[in-house]
């Protein structure tokens, strides 16, 4: 569902998430200015410039998204990134002691985070490679007992099973140290549903809301929801990271 820009920040209920986008093209240096010291000095060791870009842009459009719900600053709010294989400050962002939970994932000219109360959420998007061979990565991606069809050999088709797959794995915090092919998804064609999910990740499939996301002309993106029930899911955009004022996401929300 697609709503018309509201006057307020839009009211985040139990049984929603909210999927915020921008381009990291837009970014500025008041977005810069709303990262706390530690996302601050994780900035010189990317090398690319788009890298960087992208980075600050998911964190400030994070911060002023969940800081809308909280009430808060975004310079003031507290965004932990805890990675279970280090001490470094990264991985999944959590805001602790806010009931809200979060995800964020950029590719390319687009970077998109996912608020919700109703679970853990994991949100990735992707953009369409046609460098990428599906014939050759799918053996190393999908599941043996998971359904094959044509639509997997093609780019589209491989991207939007690879983005089910990796905001499936997100959304348990494990990311890629799990294989893609331990989690199990409907085919490209089909309505999103997680169908198995093994490895030290493994949960039950019917705990799992997905959703395939409108992330614009070649880009696949996919969100997923930890918590079962229906969900609604509504998009928004942002003219930069760090606007205040918030628009209707053009590309729609998917399904």
């Amino acid at each position: 569902m697609l709503l018309d820009a509201p006057p307020t920040v839009p009211v985040l209920g139990p049984a929603d998430c909210h999927i915020w986008w921008a381009d990291p093209a837009t970014v500025t240096d008041d977005c810069l200015l709303l990262l706390d010291g530690a996302e601050q000095e994780r900035i010189p060791q990317m090398r690319r410039v788009e890298d960087r870009r992208r980075f600050i842009a998911g964190r400030a459009l994070l911060r002023t998204a969940a800081a809308g719900y909280l009430g808060l600053a975004p310079r003031h709010l507290d965004v932990v990134a805890r990675c279970p294989d280090c001490s470094r400050n990264h991985g999944k962002p959590e805001l602790p002691g806010t009931g809200l939970q979060v995800s964020l994932s950029h590719s390319g000219d687009r970077v998109a985070v996912a608020v919700t109360r109703a679970g853990a959420v994991g949100i990735d998007v992707e953009e369409i490679s046609t460098s990428v061979s599906p014939v050759e990565l799918l053996p190393h991606v999908i599941g043996p007992t998971e359904p094959r069809t044509p639509a997997h050999a093609t780019a589209s088709g491989f991207h939007r099973m690879w983005t089910r797959k990796e905001a499936v794995l997100k959304a348990t915090g494990q990311g890629l140290r799990v294989p893609l092919s331990e989690v199990g998804v409907s085919a490209p064609e089909e309505d999103p549903k997680v169908l198995f999910l093994g490895g030290p990740a493994a949960r039950p499939a019917e705990e799992f809301v997905l959703a395939d996301l409108e992330a614009g002309a070649g880009c696949a993106a996919a969100v997923a929801v930890i918590g079962g029930g229906p969900l609604a899911f509504t998009a928004y955009s942002r003219s930069r990271p760090s606007a205040a004022a918030f628009t209707p996401w053009a590309g729609g929300t998917g399904r």
